[in-house]
């Protein structure tokens, strides 16, 4: 590890960004280094875009200001590009000659015009579900930090993770975290950043601000130009099969998202599913026609 370090964090409020970032400061912190966490956001709500920074040094920190030289960038979710809630050039910004890219993905390779910037990936989603139960890709995203950044062997780091999490948590979750780091640890891999100059188009709506005083709003702004579900790893899946067409989901979406087409249920929009699954319960079918299930990997 360089003699200081700068990492900035790019996830949505509930994906545990800030607890990474604070158990990172605290186990190296009480381990000799000097370090800093502190997270960028204002009023936010679950699913909102939030900016985390971590400085680690070898020698005490002075500035206090958001680092501008960036070693490593992290993505907790690729639908944040997709979304252009951020910018490719908003999460590649600052990065230094050697800095490098972390994503949470499956992908082999990025459709996103990444530069030269080195590009490592670990499927952080998957292993959050399979290790505890929800998609909160915070610690495998973590481990998969930890060793591209060499800051700790494997078997040190989890030790002292352990302990910061059993003051938090219950023995059974800490363990399933704990499982979740190391695999992140050890399923964090490089991969091939895209270079063809491929560029995300990225217009965004009018800001209220830009309204003339006195002027009516005529149509749809934010809401038709932001797909509300592009934030949730999770959508309402829908059987073809076993649905009767009652059709009693769609007057509960608060989305828009059940599809109707000629008076007959055709399916559910991904892009403004928030899997808040009132669809669910109120689809009378034994089995349900409608279940909550997860997403596959963004591609960015």
């Amino acid at each position: 590890m360089v003699a200081e370090v700068s990492i900035r964090w790019h996830s949505r409020a509930g994906q545990g960004a800030i607890t990474a970032s604070a158990a990172l400061a605290e186990i190296l912190g009480s381990n000799g280094k000097f370090v800093q966490s502190f997270p960028d956001f204002g009023a936010e709500k679950r699913g909102a875009a939030v900016v985390v920074f971590n400085r680690i040094a070898d020698k005490k920190i002075e500035d206090c200001s958001h680092p501008t030289a960036i070693n490593a960038a992290v993505l907790l979710d690729p639908t944040l590009i997709a979304s252009c809630e951020i910018t490719p050039e908003e999460l590649l910004g600052g990065l230094t000659q050697n800095g490098f890219l972390l994503v949470n993905s499956t992908q082999k390779n990025l459709q996103m015009d990444t530069g030269k910037a080195q590009v490592f990936s670990v499927p952080a989603s998957e292993i959050a579900v399979a290790e505890i139960g929800k998609d909160i890709p915070n610690v495998p995203i973590l481990g998969a930090l930890v060793k591209i950044l060499n800051i700790a062997k494997l078997e040190s780091f989890q030790q002292e993770l352990k302990k910061y999490l059993s003051a938090q948590l219950p023995a059974e979750i800490v363990a399933g975290n704990l499982r979740a780091f190391e695999r992140g640890y050890l399923e964090a891999k490089r991969i091939e950043g895209g270079n063809n100059g491929k560029k995300i188009s990225c217009a965004k709506p009018q800001n209220w601000q830009n309204i003339p005083a006195g002027a009516a709003i005529e149509k749809a702004g934010s809401a038709k130009h932001y797909s509300t579900g592009n934030w949730s790893r999770q959508t309402a899946k829908w059987d073809r099969k076993t649905c009767i067409d009652c059709k009693l989901c769609w007057p509960v979406c608060p989305h828009d998202a059940i599809k109707i087409k000629n008076g007959k249920m055709i399916g559910v929009d991904k892009s403004k599913c928030t899997a808040c699954a009132l669809c669910v319960a109120a689809c009378p079918t034994k089995p349900k026609s409608l279940k909550i299930a997860p997403k596959k990997s963004s591609d960015i």
